[in-house]
């Protein structure tokens, strides 16, 4: 959800509706992936990981 929102462009309506989920339901997950990365060094780093995949992917 977080990296839809961040490389996707997409809104949490948006992805809520593509994963079938409310909106709210994203912005939830999106603020506990966040909470969680703040305290999680190896979550941070998959995470990072990910992104450094899509951002290539996207160039």
């Amino acid at each position: 959800m977080e990296l839809l929102y961040r490389h996707g462009g997409m809104n949490n309506r948006e992805i809520g509706e593509m994963l079938g989920v409310d909106y709210s339901t994203v912005s939830v997950g999106r603020k506990r992936l966040g909470d969680r990365m703040e305290q999680d060094r190896k979550l941070r780093r998959r995470v990072g990981g990910l992104e450094d995949v899509i951002v290539e992917e996207l160039d």
